[in-house]
């Protein structure tokens, strides 16, 4: 029991009855089950001030809910700001499917105290907010269901609910540093919360507001919002997914010609003696360049894709020689694991990220959305068709976040691959890299050269740049794409680091070339 006066008669927890208490508690338990069953992540939100029964609604939650199908998630606004990448660690606590997710302080709270306290204005609100829709917006497309609930409360009721903690010795530990400093600043808080409810109230994540009632019916309304929308939603998808079942299969449109190889030149080759040369050299100049990007508190994400046996593999290990070890992670991205197909798509990239080295290097990537997943319909064309636009904004992220993301197409011909897969049966050491998986993703080359092509096209942007490489040659390919790499790096930091690394003598012939060419162009 509340150890306040008796002349206050304020609530600091819920009253039910035992019969409805066994009621909502009954129904949560029922949800729950519901939520295992359509197997789809739920992600709450719980927001307000404190004494609005926020923390309330999250107390019950927790203790009436099943805790293994549960994830609490609460944060601190210091550590939010930390974080280059703000969304990296809501993306890794999403709840996976089955799950339910409350979230209290969540993607919002920054984005108000900024705004509320006048260190942002309403254009830059907005802007935060364009952030929080499109973050909601690609999970709930991947079926999460969203309730988001707003308890307000004015600044007579605050100050009261503040004076009673701050009154009573049991309670007062409940006042946190920032309270009565918030209190103060209510209408503006009430005005800036407006201004989010009426910009990131969506279908797909809809505004839930309590604004009035004692704490026992705040949170008797609060507990039937979350059942009634979730139930409702379960309803819908389940809907949805009968009436997907039922239709047709759609007949495959024919194979467009790709565009991508037609500007290669796949008998590209160099010799033993040219890569010896090159390959020491472009290390070094990788190494400086790399050198430079962490002065200036940057990282480096590289991106590589390619058909079976395209060289991957030997690129990504002589780029990694260009660093120590302990600057550089290296994902080798394999079929995603029961926990990984249970979240987005994208959940298992973000939290590959949140203890980023300087170099991070995956070798294959987010892009099996649009290549195997859309090939071998493990996404619905609507999934991957989508999804063009949602990597551009996960590598826009990454890039606002101090992050130089550059990607890399490695390409071979089928013949290539076929001298390539023989040479894995016949060698001991390499028949691990060969299997069933490979043979038969051989049988549908037209089709991913196709996706590729319409990955170049889609995804090709300013923050997040593809290269092509011809590797039918291997050591051509690892010394094209290392050129390629220190070109942009120069490029993006204009940093030339040629005092330190002077170019081998053929390389400053090459130079001297290209300079040529341009003065050509110039004057023509």
């Amino acid at each position: 029991m509340a150890h306040h006066s008796e002349e206050d008669d304020i609530e600091f927890e819920a009253s039910f009855s035992g019969k409805e208490e066994a009621g909502i508690r009954t129904r949560l338990i029922a949800l729950q089950e519901k939520i295992r069953e359509a197997n789809v992540p739920v992600i709450i939100l719980l927001c307000g001030v404190n004494g609005s029964g926020k923390n309330s609604a999250l107390g019950i939650l927790r203790d009436w809910l099943d805790q293994r199908q549960l994830d609490l998630h609460a944060y601190e606004r210091q550590d939010v700001q930390k974080d280059p990448i703000e969304f990296r660690r809501y993306w890794c606590d999403t709840p996976m499917n089955g799950n339910t997710g409350i979230f209290v302080s969540s993607w919002y709270s920054d984005p108000m105290v900024s705004h509320a306290y006048g260190k942002t204005d309403d254009d830059a609100l907005y802007k935060r907010l364009d952030e929080c829709n499109a973050f909601e917006k690609v999970l709930a497309d991947s079926n999460a269901i969203f309730c988001k609930l707003w308890f307000h409360k004015n600044k007579n009721d605050q100050e009261s609910f503040l004076r009673a903690l701050d009154d009573d010795p049991y309670e007062k530990w409940r006042v946190m540093p920032d309270d009565w400093k918030n209190c103060c600043m209510a209408e503006k808080f009430e005005a800036t919360t407006k201004k989010i409810i009426r910009y990131t109230d969506k279908e797909y994540a809809p505004w839930f507001e309590i604004e009035t009632g004692t704490f026992t019916e705040r949170l008797r309304t609060a507990m039937n919002v979350i059942c009634t929308r979730v139930e409702t939603q379960i309803a819908a998808l389940k809907k949805e997914k009968e009436k997907k079942n039922g239709e047709e299969k759609k007949k495959k449109d024919s194979l467009k010609k790709p565009n991508f190889v037609k500007t290669l030149d796949m008998k590209a080759a160099l010799s033993k003696e040219e890569y010896c040369e090159m390959l020491p050299y472009l290390r070094a100049r990788l190494n400086a360049l790399l050198m430079e990007v962490k002065k200036r508190g940057k990282k480096v994400i590289l991106a590589f894709e390619g058909p079976d046996a395209s060289g991957k593999g030997g690129v990504i290990s002589r780029l990694a020689s260009s660093i120590f070890v302990r600057d550089c992670n290296i994902f080798p991205i394999a079929a995603p694991t029961k926990e990984e197909i249970n979240h987005n798509y994208l959940w298992r990239f973000w939290t590959r990220l949140t203890n980023q080295k300087l170099l991070t290097v995956f070798d294959r990537t987010w892009y099996g959305r649009v290549l195997v997943e859309r090939i071998e319909h493990f996404a619905a064309d609507k999934e991957w068709k989508r999804a063009y636009d949602e990597i551009n904004h996960f590598e826009k992220q990454l890039a606002n976040g101090r992050n130089i993301v550059v990607k890399f197409l490695l390409y071979i011909t089928k013949d290539e691959q076929m001298v390539r897969f023989k040479a894995r049966e016949e060698t001991d050491y390499k028949k691990w890299k060969i299997g069933s998986e490979d043979w038969r993703n051989r049988e549908k080359w037209d089709q991913y050269d196709e996706a590729f092509d319409d990955m170049l096209t889609k995804t090709n942007t300013k923050h997040a740049p593809w290269f092509v490489v011809a590797d039918n040659n291997k050591k051509y390919g690892r010394i094209q794409t290392m050129r390629l790499l220190c070109e942009y790096l120069e490029k993006v930091l204009d940093y030339d680091p040629a005092d330190e690394v002077p170019p081998p003598e053929n390389e400053k012939q090459a130079g001297k070339s290209k300079k040529n060419k341009k003065k050509k162009k110039k004057s023509a």
